[in-house]
């Protein structure tokens, strides 16, 4: 695999404007805007680098497979942050299904990977 440096700066800029975005949006006190800031903004990052900034060496057709997981993965994360933002919740739910999901997209990619090798 192989990093493009400048779309992995582009998706940690991005991430960090969505986390911001849901720390501005979530109206609770205390610590649950910081966690959804925090945690959305990690797991776009995640998802978003692996959509736009890996790319593999010799391609076999798990370029193109990991980018789709990867924006379906970003997608679902999104629309998890968002209803997140406009939904009051205690911190375990938000940690265990942002957790869920971002542990499975990796699960994901790996094996696309792994079945290339």
């Amino acid at each position: 695999m192989r990093i493009n440096v400048v779309t992995l700066a582009v998706a940690l800029a991005l991430a960090a404007l969505a986390g911001y975005g849901f720390y501005v949006a979530n109206g609770a006190e205390g610590d649950v805007p910081l966690a959804n800031a925090l945690g959305g903004g990690i797991a776009l990052f995640v998802t978003l680098a692996g959509a736009i900034a890996l790319g593999t060496k010799e391609d076999k057709g798990g370029g193109p497979n990991i980018r789709i997981a990867s924006f379906v993965f970003f997608g679902v994360i999104l629309i998890e942050q968002i209803v997140f933002c406009f939904v009051s919740f205690s911190m375990a739910p938000y940690i265990i299904v942002t957790g869920v999901l971002l542990l499975v997209y990796v699960l994901i990619a790996y094996g696309i990977g792994k079945a290339l090798q």
